[in-house]
């Protein structure tokens, strides 16, 4: 590393510090309140790796129960909601006068005032998952107010409260507005691997001084824990210094929420698929942009001279300031890595620049991918095999150099062998087929995709599934809340509609569960009555039941 080399790198590293320090000066410190009532308790922290996205905000326990009341962080008016039996499940938006929005997930209803307006809502659309933009004026909060209660809806693994602070398109790490938080803890840095660029990666373990040959880059893997918080938290910061001299920074403030996939970029992506331990690596992909990643030098690959040794110090921080260090010395070889082949391009591979857009039409195959599908150039693998198991030929999709999913949806169509009404999109290359909403237009049917691999056309010919699951048919009630197993085998369950009596009642469909849930507490009658559960797979197919339940 020269010298010039080092003051670039010094003062892009200060320039990048300066704007850190500026934006945490600038966030309200104690605008916002806790929006529970018991100490902050984190299940996961702002910024984690997820798979395809960075966790946007705080997991906060809420002790494994559901009700919690939520409060308002803050003066406003509620500005949004969002119910879905996946993702977020009940959501909460609220406007802030400073131009902030705090978000609450993963309700299980909303109070007062607010929850009768959301039922008013879903009875009017008459349909349980909504969206609404609700303009200022209609429903204002007061800090403190209650506004919902704790739960565990949508894609929730289990009972706890999500909340995020948001503004200008990024969403910023909750604790850095001075919530109360205790913390300490020192992180643990868990593992460190190392990745020579003409070799196989592998762990750096407990040694104090290794060798090796040609360049490398690193992989760090640390975690935090706190009072009252999961043990395998996320860290606040992790830098790497070489020989002294900062040499990559990877910080959680802050990131936008539409670039949030870019988190695939930047961890052993593979290896958190299989381990869901998230090594963070310090090479750069061209296509991973954005001024909130990593700041490293150039690259981020470590290139020295040959028969030199190196001091390598890497720090991992907590958002209250604990620090904890490993450091290591690294001696460079001269690689022994055989003189690169020739490339010479693989048969049935096209040529693609992550920057470009890339159309390919054949035969059985249309393929359109927007610029920066991937993150880094590369040549996809694009063929079409005959198959007498599916409606189509089985189509290839693949990079040949990379082991990333793609950033963007990008569109795939195929032609049909033999055309039905009920065919769908599907990729063949899991356990089971994973299936894609599908449109059709004469001979072609097309799908929006976000997965590389083996792709076909299948029939989707089954209705979905009903049957009841604390009543049965002709038997007196013993409870007015009604569940109902609803499935299906294959393109997805579209739609989901009930009727008591004739009429139109709301039921709460839980994803994780594939299950309904009616309060039909005030609308049942003595007597006889009829229950009718309509249920509209994506391919089309119809299951339509009707149970007599009875009530003393």
């Amino acid at each position: 590393m020269n010298p010039s080399h080092l003051l670039s790198l010094l003062a892009g590293l200060l320039l990048s510090l300066t704007s850190s320090l500026v934006h945490s000066q600038e966030l309200p410190q104690g605008y916002f309140r806790n929006p529970l009532d018991c100490n902050i308790g984190l299940s996961a922290t702002f910024a984690e790796f997820r798979t395809g996205h960075f966790h946007a905000g705080l997991d906060m326990r809420t002790g494994g129960t559901i009700g919690l009341p939520v409060h308002a962080a803050a003066d406003g008016y509620v500005c949004g909601i969002r119910i879905s039996p996946w993702g977020g499940g009940k959501m909460l938006y609220i406007k802030h006068p400073n131009g902030y929005t705090s978000v609450y997930m993963h309700l299980n209803d909303f109070a007062g005032e607010i929850g009768q307006w959301v039922r008013n809502e879903q009875y009017k659309e008459q349909s349980f998952a909504i969206v609404r933009d609700i303009p200022e004026g209609v429903l204002p909060v007061k800090k403190g107010q209650v506004v919902a209660h704790s739960g565990n809806t949508g894609g929730s693994g289990g009972p706890h409260l999500h909340f995020e602070l948001r503004k200008d398109g990024l969403t910023i790490n909750p604790l850095r507005f001075g919530l109360p938080y205790s913390d300490n803890l020192k992180p643990v840095i868990r593992g460190i691997r190392i990745y020579p660029t003409a070799g196989q990666p592998f762990d750096l373990g407990k040694e104090d001084n290794i060798s090796i040959a040609g360049h490398f880059y690193l992989g760090i893997y640390a975690t935090d824990a706190a009072e009252g918080s999961t043990a395998k938290n996320g860290v606040d910061k992790v830098e790497l210094f070489v020989d002294g001299i900062l040499f990559f920074q990877y910080v959680t403030n802050r990131f936008p929420l539409d670039s949030s996939r870019i988190s695939n970029a930047l961890i052993d992506y593979p290896l958190y698929v299989r381990t869901r331990q998230a090594y963070l690596l310090t090479r750069a992909l061209p296509g991973a942009l954005g001024d909130w990643i990593p700041v490293r030098h150039g690259d981020g690959i470590l290139r020295f001279t040959p028969g030199s040794t190196h001091s390598l110090r890497i720090r991992a921080h907590d958002i209250k300031g604990n620090i904890t260090e490993r450091t290591f010395q690294v001696t460079t070889l001269a690689s022994t890595a055989s003189p690169a082949a020739p490339d010479v391009p693989e048969k049935g591979t096209y040529a693609i620049t992550y920057s470009k857009p890339l159309k390919f039409n054949g035969e059985h195959l249309k393929i359109s991918f927007p610029a920066y599908t991937l993150y880094d150039n590369d040549r996809m693998r694009i063929s079409s095999t005959p198959s007498s198991l599916y409606r189509s030929p089985v189509c290839a999709v693949e990079p040949c150099t990379s082991d990333l999913p793609p950033h963007l949806w990008y569109t795939l169509s195929i032609k049909a062998s033999s055309p039905t009404e009920k065919a769908v999109i599907v990729r063949i290359d899991g356990k089971r087929p994973t299936a894609y909403k599908t449109s059709r237009e004469g001979e072609w049917y097309t799908a929006s995709v976000r997965d590389f691999g083996h792709f076909a056309l299948t029939v989707d010919n089954e209705n979905p599934r009903i049957s009841p699951i604390n009543f049965r048919e002709g038997k007196n009630l013993k409870t007015n809340i009604l569940r109902i197993k609803i499935s299906d085998n294959l393109s997805g369950i579209e739609t989901y509609n009930c009727y008591l009596n004739g009429e139109w009642i709301l039921a709460e469909y839980d994803g994780k569960s594939a299950s309904l849930t009616i309060d039909a507490n005030g609308a049942i009658k003595k007597g006889v009555n009829k229950l009718r559960v309509a249920v509209v797979d994506a391919a089309g197919n119809v299951a339509d039941v009707t149970f007599t339940i009875r009530k003393i």
